[in-house]
């Protein structure tokens, strides 16, 4: 065994090497999972609260909506906010916006979304029911 480090010459960071004696060249952790329900029209749903110091990772997103989505479609809202309740966001904001069918259904995997820090995470829509899927995990705040 001979000890080595890996270390960027400009940052002066060095490469990690996990409790698993993996190089961490991709995602740091294992995604978590939260679902949340759209069942009121225009309510803002809190998905995921912020934690002191660190940022959150979104991996995955699945959006399914259910047989009472009417003609027009249900227009969903997934976005970074500063309060557990609050509707408004600026694009930047946004994760997604997008319309869902009727019994329609979206997967959007392998994704590397870091949010900034303190960002609830809510979601809304202009249609019940929607149901959403979101796979995570937080990393500090650099």
């Amino acid at each position: 065994m001979i000890p080595s480090k890996l270390i960027d010459p400009v940052s002066g960071m060095a490469a990690t090497v996990t409790d698993f004696g993996q190089l961490v060249v991709a995602p740091i952790d294992y995604s978590s999972v939260v679902q949340g329900e759209l069942d009121t029209i225009n309510t803002a749903v809190n998905l995921l609260t912020p934690t002191q110091g660190q940022q959150i990772v979104i991996t995955d997103i699945i959006l399914t909506a259910n047989r009472s989505i009417g003609t027009n479609d249900a227009t969903v809202d997934l976005y970074l906010a500063d309060g557990p309740d609050e509707l408004v966001f600026t694009p930047a904001d946004a994760v997604l916006s997008l319309e869902l069918e009727k019994n329609g259904k979206l997967t959007l995997t392998g994704l590397n979304l870091i949010t900034r820090p303190g960002a609830w995470i809510n979601a809304k829509t202009n249609d019940n029911t929607v149901f959403v899927t979101l796979m995570y995990y937080r990393v500090p705040v650099k």
